[in-house]
């Protein structure tokens, strides 16, 4: 956990919002850095910065609960072939990938678990081909939620929730970039009171035993038609991206 990323997460009282506010940039290291460990091909120019936005959104909604969850987002962009996947953990671990998509597909699917209670999943219908809109327009489409969500280049994002009734307030119109300035100074206005901290991190759950355990698991003729007259195999991580061999015996 070298590269860790610091997470905000406030009540600004009067115009009743809840705001978070936090840097991405560790977060980006920690992919660079694990890209470059485990030989995971960054993609083009649109595609890795795409998985930079994606982390960093991503990272901003799972900050916004109160509790804790499990999110897992699935995403293929409109007239695109960028297809991307996203995880954030409880603990605070985030991974991200790029996958295989289809120009037609315009698709989202979100699933979110809090511990020992059923899993959810949500679809929706993508507008647009920025990620961080899509996690915006998940809150909007399927929570049924109004929120602002804002990323600039340099890593700092904010997340705006208004509490039930209300509105934005003070920060309704502002540009991404206005929304993030006047978000960061909040910490100094005596109206505001922190309500959590949350550290983020990139890695991965995957290992040799999770991937050997997931394709024992297939059916026998799956298998079969896996590794054919192979000797070895060669399995990617559909989180991460690390690819693993296996051998047969």
């Amino acid at each position: 956990m070298k590269y860790l990323s610091h997470y905000y997460r406030y009540l600004w009282q009067g115009p009743e919002l809840i705001v978070i506010v936090g840097n991405a940039v560790k977060l980006w290291q920690g992919l660079r850095e694990y890209g470059e460990k485990y030989s995971i091909a960054p993609g083009d120019s649109a595609g890795g910065a795409a998985v930079q936005r994606m982390l960093a959104g991503a990272g901003l909604a799972a900050v916004s609960l109160p509790e804790r969850e499990s999110w897992g987002w699935t995403l293929s962009l409109p007239g695109s072939s960028i297809g991307l996947f996203c995880a954030v953990e409880p603990e605070g671990m985030a991974c991200a990938c790029l996958r295989e998509s289809v120009l037609e597909a315009d698709a989202a699917v979100v699933q979110r678990q809090v511990e020992k209670s059923p899993l959810t999943q949500s679809h929706y219908t993508l507008s647009t081909t920025d990620p961080v809109r899509a996690v915006e327009q998940y809150f909007e489409s399927c929570a049924q939620m109004l929120v602002r969500v804002a990323v600039l280049a340099d890593g700092r994002g904010a997340f705006v929730q208004p509490l039930p009734g209300h509105g934005f307030g003070p920060l309704d119109g502002l540009s991404d970039s206005e929304l993030v300035e006047r978000c960061s100074a909040l910490s100094e206005n005596e109206h505001v009171k922190l309500l959590d901290e949350v550290v983020l991190f990139y890695g991965c759950r995957c290992s040799d035993a999770m991937i050997l355990n997931m394709i024992t698991a297939l059916p026998a003729p799956q298998r079969a038609e896996l590794w054919q007259d192979a000797t070895s195999l060669t399995v990617n991580c559909p989180r991460c991206g690390r690819a693993y061999t296996l051998t047969r015996t």
